[in-house]
């Protein structure tokens, strides 16, 4: 097997394993959540300031004990609906808002990772999901590492260019005598092979 299908099956499996794994960076996914926080605590002060406060007094003012105790029964049960229904929304919105946060905290993770393994030399692919946020830098990041591999190859040839040409000199000068001025001119040639190779790799730097 080589070693692009190889990366292609490792990679498959950290996102296959990505795929079940919701919460991927606590603290940034935690973020997520400060807006449902910050919009239940509104939302929870607004009705104790507007509904359930002045419902109790107009309650507590109404001096029918039974009409009290008819609209005491409906407060609790509408108290009890509400807070099911607030305690239903908020968690279903805070589900929603941790899966989407994974598809935003998942592709960071995964490029951070192939960023710190490209860094120390290794060359290997990302693969986002289909609903995966940031899926359009999958492309730029796999031209990199073609890149990398291209430039890694053109080094390793011309260091084996450069071996064999440099073994070629000394069999030459160890066989037939060499002189000086010979052995300057073939060192010569052979910077200058070089000095064209690091040209051609700046200019495509």
């Amino acid at each position: 097997m080589t070693s692009a299908r190889k990366a292609e099956l490792n990679s498959s499996a950290r996102a296959h394993k990505f795929r079940r794994q919701i919460i991927v960076n606590l603290g940034f996914q935690l973020r997520f959540l400060y807006p449902i926080f910050v919009y239940g605590g509104f939302l929870l002060v607004l009705t104790l300031a507007l509904v359930w406060l002045p419902m109790h007094r107009e309650l507590a003012g109404d001096p029918n004990p039974i009409i009290r105790a008819i609209l005491a029964a409906q407060m609790f049960r509408i108290e009890l609906w509400l807070a099911t229904l607030l305690l239903l929304s908020g968690s279903l919105a805070s589900i929603v808002a941790l899966l989407h946060s994974q598809r935003v905290a998942g592709p960071i993770r995964r490029l951070r990772e192939g960023l710190t393994k490209l860094a120390v030399g290794e060359t290997q692919p990302i693969t986002f999901r289909r609903r995966d946020e940031f899926r359009e830098l999958e492309a730029p990041f796999a031209g990199a590492l073609n890149r990398m591999e291209q430039l890694t190859r053109r080094n390793l040839e011309m260091l084996q260019l450069l071996r064999h040409n440099l073994e070629g000199l000394a069999q030459r000068a160890k066989t037939q005598n060499l002189s000086e001025a010979e052995l300057h001119e073939s060192v010569a040639i052979l910077l200058r092979d070089v000095d064209s190779e690091i040209k051609n790799l700046q200019m495509k730097a």
